[in-house]
């Protein structure tokens, strides 16, 4: 079954996240904001989209023009369903900014625990052995690898997390990849991530320049594919199906739109 919302007032939340020292966010050392100043926004290694362009490596949900239209007005596309102990779905939403700042903001985890209110606190891992567990890297302080985490640099990052609301620790690995046709993130939870709730999770951001001609407007897709443990009572279930992806996503809007206000004044 098919269920859908729409909706500009969702309260800002999100994933969260936890280092293993649980310090609090009053605690942890403030990272500097990342500006323009601080990386090339031009891409000249990145080709223009063409007949030629290899195909992106997963298909967007067809909006309908009722969504478009809602888009238009500010509003976020969700769809979800359920098929048991599995279920996908995905998020759509407009913002009033360039791809690059979305994904100065996507890319930034150091600072996911200042923005993002259900992020506690992250812990970044090496990626020097994406065959097995995280638990076989080595931890890495804040900032380490940060310069490479930009804008137009294909990355790896490995990162463990804690969602806030039942102190679920999960682990996952985040795959950036710049593309002509509109760059993605693809995440995979962590083989090391065993856990009573999740079983399996991966999931796309993907960013859409100029969406329908709206100069200034980036269009950003969140899928999503779950697998939840049958020991999970349902009711629990339901609740992270109904709250998990506007939690995911209702915090970028404002933090993306204030970053582009702040770094576009010129």
């Amino acid at each position: 079954e098919m269920e859908s919302s729409n909706s500009k007032e969702d309260q800002v939340s999100g994933i969260s996240s936890d280092y293993s020292d649980s310090s609090s966010p009053s605690s942890r050392p403030a990272t500097p904001p990342r500006k323009p100043k601080d990386f090339d926004v031009i891409r000249g290694d990145v080709p223009a989209a063409n007949a030629e362009s290899e195909p992106l490596p997963f298909k967007l949900p067809k909006l309908s023009a009722e969504q478009r239209r809602r888009l238009r007005d500010g509003e976020r596309i969700q769809e979800q369903s359920r098929m048991g102990r599995e279920g996908s779905g995905f998020v759509v939403l407009d913002v009033k900014a360039p791809p690059f700042v979305v994904w100065e903001c996507l890319l930034d985890f150091e600072s996911y625990p200042d923005i993002i209110p259900t992020v506690k606190s992250m812990q970044l891992y090496t990626s020097e052995k994406l065959n097995i567990g995280f638990v076989n890297e080595k931890p890495v302080l804040p900032g380490t690898g940060r310069e490479t985490r930009h804008y137009g640099t294909p990355s790896i990052t490995r990162a463990a997390f804690t969602l806030s609301k039942f102190r679920l620790n999960i682990a996952a690995i985040h795959r950036y990849t710049p593309h002509p046709l509109g760059d993605y993130m693809e995440f995979t939870l962590d083989r090391s991530c065993t856990n009573m709730v999740l079983k399996g999770a991966k999931g796309i951001w993907y960013t859409e320049k100029n969406p329908e001609g709206r100069e200034g407007y980036t269009r950003v897709y969140l899928l999503c594919e779950v697998q939840i443990s049958r020991a999970l009572p349902k009711f629990i279930v339901d609740y992270a199906a109904d709250r998990a992806m506007p939690r995911a996503t209702t915090w970028l809007r404002p933090e993306v739109e204030a970053a582009a206000e702040e770094w576009l004044v010129d």
